[in-house]
């Protein structure tokens, strides 16, 4: 083919002004710079490039050259090599030597690693970010002795294979870089890949190939070579060098394949310009430009000004060669991106949304850099860069040891753009950089937590790993309070992100630090980064106490490397302000230019180094006209900052009365504001504030204020300066427009909640219609402003006065839910927890004024606690349909509470009867194994595990539904979970498990010789450490499996002779420095681990503690250690009931008290230390005090256990059967001994959590009328209730007392209630109607007791249609009664059968059918057989899961046309698993298969819990806990109408194993809650989120 046929590739050589493609020479030039465009700032880049390019080479010239450092490999390894390795590599890079080279060799100018560019250079170029490169070795050193049969096949199947073994592609393109023979290698690869079907995939991945100098068709000095190497006396020819000479037989064979095989590649061809010298004044070159090429259509082809060797080996990154070679590089790089872009943008995206809400940022803070380039002059603040402590601190290499780097200097010196500069300069180095822009009075920009939420966003924008570590994070359900800094840096950090392997250094810029509210934290931090993080800083800030103290500690801190500091001077800023003041010329109005020069040097002259006076002078001078004003300017403005913004406010002050109005208002906004307003929210807040609406808001800003508030480009309003808002806050001047921050905060807090109670902010009407509720489109633009920080503007004013109550109370008793609905559409429901926190301490400072606190206070006390309760109680609800506030949530909530007070009870809303109302529910949940005991509970991120006989039971935390099951074999006494919850340890009496819960697997088993009474982790969670009742330690590898220490602690008792007492019980510290040991009789012994040594001993009493007698009642049942490691507390529960805080430093007794208390435990921060004891009262105090804060009363079994959520939000205590969780208002307030809400807990005080009532509902059955039911007590009564309020009219009869009667079945048409107890007992009673309490006893058919069926358990009973005959059906039997004639009709025994149900075929009256997992038999009602065997039919088997064990229920559906079948677990008869629909029909027919009706596959999977038929719809319970309904439509046979209606609380499931539900012919829906029976009302007439499913889209 032609050469003309192929595309031209303009070289840098040639063209050095860009470096550019042209496809046949007629097609435009496109410049590589628009090919990546990444993020915002990248288009910048390109001008940036040159600088960026010279910094690189500055590094690479302070690096310590290969002499100076560990030994070089100059040729390289063979085979695949790691070079370089991105947060997110998309695209593989491997570059292939050629003839007599090496993996390293052919690609250094130097034997010096820092000319390896491909390693070392290309890593740093922006079009790099996403390329993993690899170079590979093989070996065609022709010097070498042997191997002289080797060829390209053998090379060829080397690089393939190891590709193929390799795990880095799987799924990433491939492209090669080759050199020479090493584009022949690639070729032949190729080509057996194509060829070999199980290479296909890797085949189809290989997207380009860029050759250089390779020989296509030969090089004439091949033969020559072969020649010389075959007169050599120690050397042969090789086969290899023979491929490469002219028309070979193997250049020919992979050239005719190849091009039957190159369409789907890229393909790139270099040719070298300049002969190579071969000997002695002899040079040529040595491939030629026509084999250099291949000739095909779309190959495109460009030179290099080198010989052969030049081509592949650079003395610098400016060398044009190599430039041409990045150019051709990033356009490759450009189209790979934007073909994956189409695959991967969505799924990034989703993942990041996730990730963007859960950590509660705004994204990536691209804006605010954006701001700061645009302000930047080009070619300032370029001295950093000249720095060489700067340049050290960029290298990454292992040689540059400096984390730290900080920049201090004056205010308004440029520090944030310095900032700016310095990400820009990162980004274009290809470094992995994230940053934060601290602004002081910014509440999402002034504290450590939002920087360290926005570092974590980011970093995990840019690797993939850290994406997924944090996508796990969120799976897990790991929880954190996301204004909490150490709970953030221990959680997302530690625990997570720096865990991973990190491929690169990862950059953070830091700037204003200063400005951060909580600076001290960010030092603790830095001390915590252990060396082998690769994390950078660079910090920038006033050079303040703290800050200077900050670093000065750090220098203390053994291992972290002291910080380089940076002092800028007005030499440093001298040249970047002269750009500046050059840039911004126009703004002096003076005609001459050598006037205008003069001016800039008398400004420059006066500036001092400080940006701001120069910006504000220019801004002054902008407004004048003439020479002499402006004279007067320059001479009048002076250079202190105080004076300016003085001299500003006297220009203010001397405007008209209404433009001081105005102008104050804007100053008390901008300055008071939680955040920054944007233009439009501070006009509509002006317009409520002083009435007017400021026209041209912001041209009035700058006018009015005098410079000295300004707008950015995204809108916002903003002081010019930190110092300027300071100036006007500080009280001590007397200035006119001085702002008082405490009256500024209580006028704004006017403001918001005039607004709040606004007409805009009117709640709707309810419907009941099919369409969510929405608000008008139109919205005002102070909306958010108000509804986010009204409370915190409260808070920050006074409490003196009665100005804010009557407004809040009119708020909150109008326009309440409004606000609600609002803040939970934003996704996050932290503003109702501020609120009401907000609130409580503003009436706990108003208790100062005003003692007793009036009737309006009282009800916003009360919403204080609703407040709280709804983000407990209904979070994901409110979230998850915002709307529900004004319908669902209030009909949930107390008859009590502020909540339904506002709501009301209208007639035609959901109403809920009865059920007690004893306000809000302390025991958010009582989880009931109803079998086994529970003797151990231990919280974690996302799940709290129980302990009980010989399993392990995990639950949700947020929802205490049930998650998974881990056997453990044996009695689980101790339970620990790893500090991310992603393990856990349980133990029994002498073994520990480690379980994966990521995994879902056993990691590790261990065993010991003697009792385990404590467990702990280590402090990096690499070993577990257990004390033992031998007085001995082991610890073990979590690693490994391995004993890694066995220790024994001696006596320090003189007395006991060669006899050791065993220790009762010990207890660690939380940093495991400490164990508490107790022995019967003996002081508390507190044996240092750190120093094998023993720390001292501690009692009550007050005596020498070393001489006390065996038999002195001292003995503890209960230590813990405060958590918090700075507070030397420990707490102990004695036999007696004494409660003891001991001073462990110290060595005394801090106080006692006598508390009965037999169980403690501390609350992750702490502050609380929570007590339980055999009467089960649980009991909070404060741990520093023992002040009691908080008791719950209660008649049950003692308590064996106590944890805390690891927020310390809530309370688990473990006791009988159960576990109960108690909060969250209990548990936020445990810590404030000041709110007056829980100064005292009286002895009588009783939480409403906790049953008194030992009688529950057990059972229960429907009349048909929809007016009365039926229910079965534990106690073994049998009653009937109303269906209007829910309540119990009379007692029809009882089974044996406190016998249980479990089973209950109504015949409407018979009038028969057939009831069965635990016992076995059945009773079958006739009913007759009753006026007043609906029905009564008219006569009893049958009373038959448990010893006629040898005392087995009693699984089902059921009526035949004509309620003639009953079926007894119990774990060995089945049994048919006669009820006329007293009489068995018939028994069929059988040995075993899983879980089932019985039902009446409703084709066939005489027949009754038999549910189970695999199908369903028929029976005859009169014989104790199956009807026939050919009747059985057997579910189809695409149908079943193995998860499908038995069948717990079947409902006759949609107006009898179909049945329902719940299918429940192995082991779990209440829990279902899928529930299928049968059509009626399919019980006839000959066919010896069920088939579930089509158009219901995806729905199935979603039941929860089958409520009942309501006419033609199957109402249920999905498993987000909505009530659905799924109705039949007519005329169709398998469409289905899907409706949802509404949700009900989570704690109503996790307070009962088996759920008991019915709904009446009128669509009442009854739950039955423990001991009482709830009755909702109206719930069917509220539809969301409506949809029709039918078969074709299932």
């Amino acid at each position: 083919m032609s050469m003309m046929a192929s595309r031209s590739f303009l070289s840098r050589n040639s063209h050095a002004k860009s470096s550019t493609f042209t496809q046949g020479g007629d097609n435009p030039r496109l410049p590589i710079s628009q090919a990546h465009s990444i993020s915002p700032s990248e288009t910048q880049r390109t001008s940036r490039s040159s600088s960026s390019s010279k910094l690189l080479r500055r590094i690479l010239a302070i690096r310590p050259r290969s002499s100076d450092a560990s030994p070089f490999d100059h040729k390289g390894n063979l085979g695949l090599n790691l070079l370089f390795e991105p947060s997110e590599p998309l695209i593989e890079y491997v570059f292939v030597h050629g003839l007599g080279g090496g993996s390293v060799k052919t690609w250094c100018a130097e034997p010096d690693p820092s000319y390896y560019w491909p390693k070392e250079w290309l890593p740093k170029h922006i079009a790099f970010r996403n390329v993993r490169i690899h170079s590979f070795g093989y070996n065609a050193d022709f010097l070498e002795k042997g191997h002289p049969h080797t060829d390209i096949y053998d090379f060829s199947q080397a690089l393939l294979q190891a590709l193929r073994n390799s795990q880095y592609f799987a799924e990433n393109p491939i492209v090669f870089v080759a050199h020479s023979m090493g584009g022949l290698v690639v070729k032949q690869a190729y080509l057996i890949a194509r060829q070999d079907p199980s290479c296909h995939e890797l085949a189809s991945r290989i997207h380009g190939m860029v050759f250089l100098a390779t020989p296509h068709r030969g090089s004439d000095l091949a033969s020559t070579l072969n020649n010389v190497l075959r007169i050599s006396v120690a050397r042969s020819p090789r086969a290899y060098v023979s491929s490469l000479e002219r028309s070979s037989d193997a250049l020919n064979r992979i050239n005719d394949a190849f091009r039957h095989h190159q369409n789907d590649l890229k393909l790139y061809s270099f040719f070298e310009t300049q002969e190579t010298s071969i000997g002695p004044g002899v040079s040529s070159l040595i491939v030629r430009k026509e084999s250099a090429t291949l000739g095909y259509l779309g190959e495109q082809v460009a030179l290099l000004n080198a010989n052969h060797r030049g081509v592949c080996k650079f003395q610098e990154p400016s060398d044009s060669n190599y430039l041409t070679l990045l150019d051709c590089f990033s356009m490759i790089n450009t189209s790979i991106m934007k073909r994956l872009s189409v695959n991967n943008d969505e799924n990034s995206r989703i993942q990041m949304q996730k990730i963007e809400n859960y950590l509660d940022t705004s994204g990536l803070p691209t804006d605010d850099l954006k701001d700061l380039e645009d302000v930047r002059i080009a070619g300032s603040c370029k001295w950093l860069s000249n720095r060489h402590s700067f340049q050290g601190w960029m290298d990454a290499s292992a040689s540059a040891p400096n984390k730290l780097f900080w920049v201090s200097a004056n205010p308004g010196t440029g520090k944030s753009v310095l900032s700016s500069y310095v990400i820009n300069t990162l980004e274009d180095c290809n470094r992995n950089t994230s940053y934060f822009f601290f602004r002081h009075g910014d509440k999402l920009r002034s504290t450590l937590a939002s920087c360290l939420r926005s570092i974590a966003f980011q970093m995990a924008f840019r690797s993939v790993l850290i994406r997924s570590r944090l996508l796990s994070l969120i799976e897990r359900g790991v929880r954190f309070d996301k204004d909490n800094a150490k709970a953030i840096w221990r959680k997302v950090f530690e625990s997570s992100i720096l865990k991973s392997e990190f491929s690169q250094t990862q950059y953070w810029v830091i700037d204003a630090l200063d400005e951060c509210a909580d600076i001290t934290q960010i030092f603790s931090i830095f001390a915590k980064l252990e060396p082998h993080v690769p994390i950078k800083v660079f910090m920038t800030s006033r050079r303040t106490q703290d800050i200077v103290g900050g670093f000065d500690q750090l220098q203390q801190v053994p291992g972290v490397a002291q910080a380089i500091h940076e002092e800028i001077s007005f030499n440093d800023t001298k040249e970047d302000i002269w750009l500046y003041l050059e840039g911004n010329k126009r703004k002096i109005h003076l005609g001459n230019d050598q006037q205008k020069y003069n001016c800039l040097k008398r400004i420059l002259e006066k500036s001092q180094g400080c940006f701001l006076w120069v910006r504000l002078i220019l801004d002054e001078l902008d407004t004048v006209w003439t020479s002499k004003l402006i004279e007067q300017v320059l001479d009048e403005v002076p250079q202190e900052m105080d004076m300016v913004y003085r001299r500003a406010v006297d220009i203010m002050s001397s405007k008209p009365a209404h433009a001081k109005a105005i102008a104050k208002a804007i100053l008390v906004w901008t300055v008071c504001a939680i955040t920054p307003m944007t233009l439009l929210e501070l006009q509509a807040a002006l317009e409520l504030d002083i009435g007017m609406t400021v026209e041209d808001p912001e041209n009035a800003l700058s006018s009015l204020c005098a410079q000295l508030i300004y707008v950015d480009k995204r809108g916002r309003v903003l002081m010019v300066h930190l110092t300027a808002k300071a100036f006007l806050l500080d009280t001590s001047l007397d200035v006119e427009f001085t702002i008082c921050p405490i009256l500024g905060h209580q006028r704004l807090a006017r403001v918001c909640l005039q607004f709040l109670t606004s007409d805009e902010m009117k709640p709707p009407r309810i419907r009941r219609s099919t369409r969510a509720f929405t608000r008008p489109s139109q919205k005002s633009p102070f909306i958010t402003y108000a509804c986010v920080h009204f409370s915190e503007h409260i808070q920050r004013t006074t409490s003196n006065n009665q100005i804010i109550v009557p407004l809040l109370y009119d708020f909150f008793s109008k326009n309440v839910f409004v606000w609600i609905e609002h803040v939970a559409s934003s996704g996050s429901l932290d503003v109702l927890n501020q609120t009401a926190n907000s609130l409580k301490d503003y009436f706990r400072r108003q208790t100062k004024y005003f003692p007793v606190l009036g009737e309006q206070s009282q009800f916003l006390e009360g919403w204080i606690v609703d407040l709280n309760r709804l983000v407990a109680k209904f979070g994901n609800n409110l979230i998850g349909l915002p709307s529900s506030i004004h319908w669902i949530i209030p009909s949930f909530c107390p008859a009590s509470s502020s909540v339904a007070k506002v709501f009301g009870n209208p007639a035609r809303r959901i109403q809920i009867c009865g059920i007690t109302d004893n306000g809000w529910d302390d025991r958010l949940a009582c989880i009931d194994s109803q079998e086994s005991q529970a003797y151990a509970v231990a919280c974690g991120e996302a799940f709290f595990a129980v302990g009980f006989s010989h399993f392990v039971q995990l639950y949700h935390v947020s929802t205490c539904q049930e998650w998974r099951r881990l056997e453990h074999g044996s009695q689980v006494r101790h339970l620990i979970f790893g500090r991310m919850g992603d393990q856990l340890v349980s133990g029994g009496r002498r073994d520990l498990k480690l379980w994966d819960l990521e995994q879902n697997s056993l990691k590790w088993h261990f065993r010991t010789e003697h009792d385990i009474l404590s467990l702990s982790y280590t402090d990096k969670e690499s070993a577990i450490i257990a004390a033992l009742r031998n007085n001995s330690i082991s610890k073990w590898s979590l690693q490994t499996g391995e004993v890694l220490e066995e220790l024994e602690w001696p006596s320090l008792f003189d007395d006991e002779g060669q006899f050791r007492r065993p220790p009762l019980l010990t207890a660690f510290s939380s940093d495991q420095s400490l164990l508490a040991i107790s022995y019967r009789g003996r002081p508390i012994t507190i044996w240092d681990l750190e120093s094998d040594d023993v720390h001292g001993l501690i009692g009550r009493e007050n005596q020498d503690l070393t001489l006390l007698a065996l038999g002195t009642n001292t003995s503890p049942v209960s230590l813990v250690f405060n958590t918090e490691e700075s507070s030397p507390l420990i707490a102990a529960a004695y036999e007696d009931g004494d409660l003891c805080l001991f001073d462990y430093e110290e060595l005394k007794l801090v106080k006692l008290v006598e508390a009965n208390a037999l169980i403690v435990a501390c609350s992750p921060d702490g502050k609380t230390l929570a007590t339980g004891n055999s009467v089960g009262i649980v009991e909070l105090f404060e741990f520093e005090t023992l002040q009691l804060l908080y008791r719950i009363n209660s008649v049950d079994y003692g308590i064996r256990a106590l944890s805390f959520t690891s927020d310390g939000t809530r309370l688990l205590d473990v006791r009988g059967t159960q576990c109960n969780v108690w909060g969250p208002a209990l548990a936020s307030g445990i810590a404030h001994k000041d709110d007056a809400s829980i100064t005292s807990a009286p002895s009588d005080y009783r939480a409403v959590g906790i049953s008194y009532d030992e009688n529950t509902v057990s059972t229960m059955s429907l009349d048909e009328s929809g007016d009365f039911f039926f229910a079965g007590y534990s106690d073994g009564s049998v009653c009937v209730h109303s269906v209007s309020d829910g309540r119990q009219r009379k007692i029809l009869y009882r089974h044996v007392y406190q016998i249980s009667v479990i089973l209950m079945i109504w015949a409407q048409e018979g009038k028969l209630l057939v009831t069965a107890d635990a016992a076995g007992r059945f009773i079958a009673y006739t009913l007759k109607p009753d006026e007043s309490d609906g029905w009564h006893i008219e006569q009893r058919l049958l009373d038959v007791g448990g010893d006629v069926q040898n005392r087995v358990a009693i699984r089902q009973i059921l009526l035949n249609p004509s309620n003639e005959l009953l079926l007894i059906s119990t774990l060995r039997a089945d049994i048919v009664w006669d009820l006329s004639r007293k009489s068995v009709v018939s028994k069929y025994q059988f040995d075993q059968r899983g879980s089932s149900y019985w039902v009446n075929n409703p084709l066939n009256k005489d027949e009754r059918l038999l549910f189970e997992a695999e199908g369903v038999s028929f029976w005859d009602w009169r014989f104790s057989f199956k009807k026939d065997i050919e009747a059985t039919k057997r579910l189809d088997p695409d149908s079943i899961s193995p998860a499908m064990a038995g069948v717990k229920n079947v409902i006759q559906a949609f107006e009898g046309k179909k049945m329902a079948v719940e299918y429940v677990r192995p082991h779990g008869e209440t829990s279902t698993v899928s529930t299928l629909l049968f059509h009626n029909e399919d019980f006839a027919g000959d066919s010896d298969r069920l088939h579930p009706c089509p158009g219901f596959s995806k729905i199935e999977q979603d039941i929860l819990h089958v409520i009942g038929s309501y006419k033609s719809r199957l109402v249920f319970i999905d498993k987000n806990l909505w009530v659905c309904s799924l109705q039949l439509q007519r005329g169709r046979i398998d469409a289905y109408r899907y409706a949802k209606h509404f949700f009900m609380p989570a704690d109503w499931f996790s307070q009962r194993r088996n759920l008991n539900t019915g709904i009446t012919k009128k669509g009442d829906i009854l739950y039955v809650r423990t001991e009482e029976i709830a009755v909702i009302k109206n719930g069917l007439q509220y539809e969301e989120d409506v949809k029709e499913i039918k078969t074709s889209l299932l």
